[in-house]
């Protein structure tokens, strides 16, 4: 700057009418301009941060809005000072060393490289900050953009290394990317994982493949569990027995994993489970047998003059109960149907969907479910197959239960 050369020669002069040996002259002058355009931006520093941003800060916190709170932090107003005199010294000091020419290139290297760095740093907290607004919006799913917000992290940061190193060497940044290009395979070889995590976790996030907070299985990791964090290179899971499991995210794009997102989202959780009818305990009900149920409201459409078969009653009836439950989401599919007949019997599957999607809660359901199927099974003339046991055997044997016990 002109000004800065003025006073250099202004001090100059002072120093040479005060009769200062012509050998320190120069030192002197050098030493009292640096000291003075420190001073300077001291006082750049002290207005920025005692004087400026308070009435930033004070305004920010009048308005309604909240993203301004987070845009314009503390921590962000400070690095904005920071920068502040960082410009003001490269600005400056450099033409406070003339008379040293070689002492004025490093100071302007060191400057510029100051001034590259504070960018850097403030384009990284405004990343941050703008992550943080939109974490803030419960309704979108920003916090999946972790592994995007590293990713234009690294980005800047590289960016900055570049232009450093082309500083310090004096070439065109331009030159600098032409011989990376050149080591590209090399490169490639080594940040392979990282690559392929950073673009693994792009494609998770657009398509919004998966976010923290979700319940994955993927049992080629071991991974049955809440997704913790999704970052640029590991996706981190905890399991439902408390180990934490971690898994690439190109592991995820390249191989299947199930997402339990969709049922919790749909207010439902499935329950399908089956037992088997002993074959031989199917038959029809007279009708005398079925006149007990002539005023139930799930045998409405039947007529019960005529011979009913105990197992079509036995789905019906099990419907209807199902219907009942306070637990049941009728919207949803419920039916209980048979499957393909097995040398165990006839398969009958309770298909439906429960609203009670924590797992304790669940699993109550489906146990009191199929408890009252096994009590309400002899009530039709059916009965459950079951493979024999031991006891079975001795009875068939001809020992008894009395053996078994004083045993």
């Amino acid at each position: 700057m002109v000004e800065t050369n003025g006073l250099l020669e202004l001090v100059t002069g002072w120093l040479t009418m005060a009769g200062a040996p012509a050998g320190v002259r120069h030192l002197l002058a050098t030493v009292a301009v640096a000291g003075m355009v420190v001073l300077v931006a001291v006082a750049v520093y002290y207005i920025c941060t005692r004087l400026i941003a308070p009435i930033v800060l004070k305004f920010v916190a009048r308005t309604k809005a909240q993203w301004d709170d987070v845009l314009l932090s503390p921590r962000m107003v400070k690095s904005l000072s920071q920068l502040a005199v960082i410009l003001v010294l490269s600005a400056m000091l450099p033409d406070a060393c003339d008379y040293y020419p070689s002492l004025q290139i490093w100071v302007t290297v060191i400057m510029k490289i100051l001034v590259v760095t504070g960018i850097v740093v403030l384009l990284n907290r405004i990343i941050v900050a703008v992550y943080n607004i939109l974490c803030s919006q419960t309704e979108l799913p920003a916090k999946s953009l972790l592994g995007l917000r590293e990713m234009l992290q690294i980005i800047i940061v590289c960016i900055g290394l570049i232009i450093g190193v082309s500083i310090l060497v004096d070439r065109s940044p331009l030159i600098i990317l032409s011989g990376l290009g050149a080591s590209a395979a090399v490169l490639m070889l080594v940040f392979k994982d990282s690559i392929l995590g950073l673009v693994s976790g792009v494609r998770l996030t657009m398509n919004d493949m998966l976010r923290p907070g979700d319940w994955i299985t993927a049992p080629k990791y071991g991974a049955n569990g809440v997704v913790l964090e999704v970052t640029l290179t590991t996706v981190k899971i905890q399991n439902f027995d408390m180990t934490i499991v971690t898994v690439p995210p190109y592991s995820l794009v390249s191989d299947s994993f199930q997402n339990w997102r969709g049922m919790r989202e749909s207010g439902g959780r499935r329950i399908a489970r089956s037992f088997c009818i002993d074959v031989n305990s199917v038959r029809f009900l007279e009708a005398g047998q079925t006149s007990r149920y002539k005023d139930e409201p799930w045998t409405a459409d039947l007529d019960l003059s005529r011979p009913q078969v105990n197992l079509s009653m036995f789905r019906r009836y099990l419907e209807h109960h199902i219907s009942q439950m306070a637990t049941a989401v009728p919207t949803m599919t419920a039916m209980v149907r048979e499957l393909q007949p097995t040398p165990q019997g006839v398969p009958v599957e309770i298909y439906f969907f429960t609203s009670s999607q924590e797992w304790v809660a669940y699993e109550h359901v489906q146990a009191d479910l199929l408890d009252f199927v096994l009590a309400t099974v002899p009530e039709f003339g059916l009965r459950v197959y079951q493979a024999p046991s031991g006891l079975d055997v001795l009875a068939l044997s001809g020992g008894g239960t009395e053996q078994i016990s004083n045993r």
